[in-house]
């Protein structure tokens, strides 16, 4: 009997195949069986053509991603410094100022024409730590020459606080008249005080306890300046 070889392979497509090593004259039996295998491979090969033809039809076509579209923005040149419009700036708001302790309430001027006292101050200014010295001194006057010291001391202070105008350093009170005493009133019509480089008439009225320590109220009228050739005669001279 006439022999043949045969090998077997595999497709990639993992369908094993038959192919025929040596080939030789095949009996009429053997011949109706290679006929049918040739049959068998070409109804194999056609199956295989038509999977590969409409393999790309049965898959789903890739989808076109959209196109990007690119917008093309017009440059614009900014307008010159001179025409922009700067914003007016805000008005700064004012500066708080901090509280400061409400001032006495000014002396105000009487139908008399007196300037009339609504606080005492020269109690509070003898006790002051840095008029000690001048305390001891005080202290060792004549009861007379206390009480014109303390009305003295008053005034000035009552005409500091009354008038910013003024800055009072040194009362006379005897300059243009002698001073009156009436009972616990001390009246000198014809003062004078010492401010800015001048010389100030003045009168005043300082009414003292009955003990005379201290003064009870006082009222007073500044007058005019003392003409500097006057001074001489009411024996005035530069206060220094």
């Amino acid at each position: 009997m006439n022999r043949h070889t045969i090998s077997i392979d595999f497709l990639r497509s993992g369908r094993p195949g038959v192919r025929i090593m040596r080939p030789c004259e095949p009996t009429v039996s053997e011949s109706m069986h290679i006929g049918g295998v040739s049959v068998s491979l070409i109804l194999h090969g056609l199956f295989i053509l038509a999977l590969v033809s409409i393999a790309p039809r049965l898959l789903d076509a890739p989808q076109e991603e959209p196109p990007i579209t690119v917008e093309i923005i017009p440059f614009v040149a900014p307008p010159p410094l001179e025409a922009v419009q700067l914003a007016e700036p805000e008005a700064a708001a004012p500066p708080i100022e901090p509280p400061t302790p409400q001032k006495a309430q000014k002396a105000l001027k009487q139908p008399d024409g007196m300037i009339h006292s609504n606080r005492i101050y020269s109690g509070e200014v003898l006790q002051r730590p840095e008029n000690a010295e001048g305390l001891k001194e005080y202290r060792t006057l004549a009861l007379d020459e206390q009480r014109e010291q303390l009305c003295s001391l008053e005034a000035l202070e009552q005409i500091a606080a009354w008038s910013d105008v003024y800055k009072p350093e040194r009362m006379v009170t005897y300059s243009f008249g002698e001073v009156q005493y009436k009972g616990n009133h001390m009246i000198a019509n014809g003062a004078v005080f010492w401010s800015h480089d001048n010389w100030h008439r003045v009168k005043f009225d300082c009414v003292l306890s009955t003990d005379q320590s201290k003064v009870e109220s006082l009222a007073f009228a500044v007058g005019t300046i003392v003409p500097k050739s006057d001074w001489e005669e009411h024996y005035l001279t530069k206060y220094e």
